[in-house]
This record gives C-alpha cells, structure tokens and sequence, in this order.
C-alpha cells in the first residue's frame, strides 16, 4: 500500500512538472509571436506632415532648377541663331539656306507662323470626375501623333513646343510636356495643312474614344481654323538616350 501510494506520488509528480513545463513553452511561443508582431508593424511617422513638406520643398527646388535652365537653353538658341547667319553669309546657295532653315524648323530651333488649327481640351464641368470626364496624357499623345501625319509642320500645347523627341507623360494628375508642368485647359495649335488637320480631328472614327467622351461625359474638345497661328522655339532639353545591349 505504501509502495502504492508512493508510485501515485511519482506520477503526480511528473504530470505536475510535464504540465509546468508544456505551459513555459507555450508561454514562450506566444511571447516570440507577439515579439515579431511588434517588429513587423512600421515605425508610426510622428510628424505626418513632415514628407509632404519635404516633398514640396522638393519640388519647388526642381521648378526653379528647370526655369534656370530653359534661360541658359534660351541663351544658347540666340548664340547659335547669330552663328548661323554669320555662316549664312558665307558663300550658301538657295538651296542650301532652304534646307537649312527646314532643318532648323523641324528641330524646333525657329519660330513657325502660317495658317493652321487650334484645339482645346478639358476636363468635364457637367459629369462626376472620372477616367472618363478628364483630359489624359494619352489623348494629348493621340491628338499630336495625328496632326504630324495630317501635315503638321509645327505644333505647341500651351506655348511648349513639341519635338521628335518630346515627351508626353502624366505624374498622378499632373501632365508634363518636355518635363514641364502644363494644366488645363490644354490649348493645342497647329501650323501646316490647315483643311487636312482639321479634317482629320474632326473625324469621330479616328479620335474615337475622345469624340464618344464628349458626346457621353462632357468631355471638352473644340477645334477652329486660324489663319495666323505662332508656334514658339524649342526650349527644351535634345539629349537623347541610348538604351543597354542596343
């Protein structure tokens, strides 16, 4: 009997220390959980308004850069310009000085005036802001890349001359021509083939989804003849770059 209830003792015992020792574990699994919880959540940012001040700081810097160097690319135009008329007066045929100046126009390097069309994009004043309501980079794009096949011979989006090389990008609801900021309304003109252009802007089967947006949304998009439209120079960057393994 006492053999008995010394081997309940034992086990007793052992169930005792099992218990204690499966309860440690589990407290240390929880606590080690509970640790990589706390490391995964991020850092709270105690001044919320801290990056966006430094965003807009930013920014500012980059405006004020970008206009210093549109007055040095404008400095640099007018040295060139004087450069070549010097050159010009260096024995040049007819033909020659036509060809130049041709070049020089498709460069963006002078300024073109003629007859041509103007249009107007903007965003809806009737519907709800939408993709559907507002003008994209992308119809600024699809209109340029129209006017170029339909004879135009110069073309600017709100005084930015637009180049071979021009770029036509949007940055959350900010559009940028030639990386600089433009807003709306966006006021295209165009000098060349004046009744091709507007023939062809004019046209609901090319422009598709522009006109179907106007007609469904309010999309503003108007389009007139002018008889005497000046596009300005190029005041832009040329650099254009290569890309790896091409």
């Amino acid at each position: 009997m006492s053999r008995f209830k010394e081997n309940m003792g034992r086990n007793k015992k052992a169930k005792t220390i099992a218990i204690r020792s499966f309860t440690a574990a589990l407290g240390l699994a929880f606590g080690i959980l509970i640790t990589a919880q706390w490391r995964s959540v991020p850092a709270r940012v105690t001044n919320p308004i801290a990056p966006y001040a430094s965003l807009k700081e930013t920014r500012d810097e980059l405006y004020d850069e970008q206009n210093r160097l549109k007055s040095e690319i404008k400095n640099l135009q007018q040295a060139i310009e004087k450069a070549q008329k010097d050159n010009e007066n260096v024995g040049l045929t007819k033909d020659e000085l036509k060809e130049l100046d041709y070049r020089k126009a498709q460069a963006g390097l002078t300024r073109m005036s003629g007859p041509g069309i103007v249009i107007v994009y903007d965003d809806s004043t009737t519907a709800a802001i939408s993709e559907e309501s507002i003008v994209h980079a992308a119809d600024l794009r699809d209109t340029i890349n129209l006017l170029w096949g339909s004879g135009a011979e110069a073309i600017a989006i709100n005084g930015q001359r637009v180049v071979v090389n021009s770029a036509i990008d949007c940055i959350v609801n900010t559009i940028l021509v030639n990386n600089t900021r433009i807003s709306n309304p966006f006021r295209i003109e165009a000098v060349g083939d004046q009744d091709l252009m507007y023939e062809k802007i004019q046209n609901p089967t090319i422009l598709k989804d522009v006109h179907q947006r106007k007609n469904s949304q309010g999309l503003y998009f108007e389009v007139s003849k002018r008889q005497n439209i000046t596009v300005p120079v190029f005041d832009g960057s040329y650099e254009v770059k290569t890309l790896a393994g091409s």
